[in-house]
């Protein structure tokens, strides 16, 4: 049994993993630490597990074997050097670091203590992806020329049970979150058309805050890609019915998915008419995959470079937003 600490439950997504890691067979969690000292108390007593004060006094503990990391995304990089120190297996919600040079640190630790990372990234392991995937690497679609990635909610909206949206305030902290819609829901955009597209080698963004908040509400990126295609991504917390979208395009057919609702035309399959394909079955979830290499060494099909590329297209947005200007991108290789 892999015995497991969640830290923090700043993150919307906190409970899910924690309710992953319950439901898992393999996993166990023994405590709980979160830098808001009431917070953590309260949810370590509804889960029945001990609560620490002091951080390095729980990654002191040698029944801990792994650690579920859902603090500010400012904090990832102090926390996971932290736990990959004390030698604790690592579980962490995206994004892994807010610079590319931080996320190399962390994969440098880890690889000196010998410790698994893993980073939540799951649409990775979604079938529309996972068919998109199969669509270009069976050369249906010919050449990728352009591809399109939207993802939002609204959660920056009022509504009358939550006037300021549902959204937690802190969601809204530029110093906490490094960012907003983009670095958080824009994620999932980033690295499927990362995984779709491959390497980028140049980024345009526009941020905006609708909303008045401190960070992006709502953020566009345009990509080029080395491959020649281009791309579109667009991520907000002010949209309140829009569906997920995904857009292939190619030189023999085009891909298209909204929702979990996938269409693909392709002069290599039928008539060239659109069809409705059906999907395989969907991958593992990054906790079954943390799990798998922990226990069983097994490679995780979530990436090193699916992390560190993830953060770069976010370096690079913040940057042209910044400064008003197209970012080009260095190629850099996860160690």
């Amino acid at each position: 049994m892999i015995q497991v600490a969640l830290l923090s439950r700043w993150h919307v997504h906190a409970n899910d993993y924690a309710s992953q890691a319950l439901e898992n067979p393999n996993l166990s969690v023994v405590a709980v630490w979160d830098e808001e000292r009431e917070r953590g108390r309260q949810w370590a007593k509804a889960l029945e597990v001990d609560f620490f004060e002091d951080l390095n006094e729980l990654l002191a503990q040698d029944q801990i074997d792994g650690v579920i990391v859902d603090t500010p995304t400012s904090m990832h990089k102090e926390v996971i050097l932290a736990c990959a120190a004390a030698k604790k297996h690592i579980f962490s919600e995206k994004v892994l670091a807010l610079t590319e040079e931080d996320c190399i640190a962390i994969f440098e630790a880890v690889d000196k203590n010998n410790v698994s990372l893993m980073l939540s990234l799951p649409r990775l392991n979604d079938p529309s992806y996972i068919y998109a995937q199969q669509a270009l690497d069976n050369g249906w679609l010919g050449q990728l020329t352009s591809i399109r990635c939207r993802l939002e909610h609204g959660g920056a909206l009022p509504t009358d049970t939550h006037p300021d949206g549902w959204l937690p305030p802190h969601f809204y902290d530029k110093n906490q979150c490094g960012g907003g819609a983009l670095i958080d829901l824009g994620a999932h955009p980033i690295y499927l058309t990362n995984r779709l597209a491959g390497e980028a080698a140049s980024v345009m963004c526009e941020m905006v805050s609708f909303t008045g908040r401190e960070v992006d509400d709502h953020a566009s990126v345009i990509v080029r890609y080395d491959s020649g295609a281009s791309g579109i991504i667009e991520a907000g917390f002010i949209g309140s019915s829009s569906p997920f979208l995904l857009e292939l395009h190619g030189t023999e057919g085009s891909l298209l998915v909204e929702d979990h609702s996938v269409r693909i035309r392709s002069s290599q399959l039928g008539d060239g008419s659109w069809q409705t394909p059906t999907l395989p079955e969907p991958g593992p979830s990054a906790i079954a995959q943390w799990v798998a290499e922990i226990k069983d060494g097994k490679k995780p099909h979530i990436t090193r470079e699916d992390m560190l590329r993830l953060t770069q297209i976010n370096q690079a947005a913040l940057q042209s937003a910044t400064e008003g200007r197209r970012v080009f991108l260095k190629s850099a290789q996860p160690v």
